[in-house]
């Protein structure tokens, strides 16, 4: 794994083609798409929601902080 290549960025910032680590240091599936949402508790606010390469699914709240790796860069 390239460690250089570990970003820090806000949940909102999620792109396709990337992998989070988990709080337990584990990595994410590839991120296949990102989408907002709507809050369903609250109009006005958006959510970010990722589906995944492996067809699974996390919704995230806007401004919490990541970090995440080019999945070309953890090989």
């Amino acid at each position: 794994m390239h460690t250089d290549k570990i970003e820090d960025v806000m949940s909102e910032l999620r792109c396709e083609g990337y992998r989070i680590f988990w709080e337990d240091g584990s990595l994410s599936p590839v991120f296949y798409w990102v989408d907002w949402i709507e809050d369903p508790e609250d109009e006005d606010k958006e959510k970010v929601e990722v589906t995944f390469q492996d067809g699974s699914t996390r919704t995230f709240d806007r401004g919490v902080p990541m970090r995440q790796i080019w999945h070309e860069d953890v090989d």
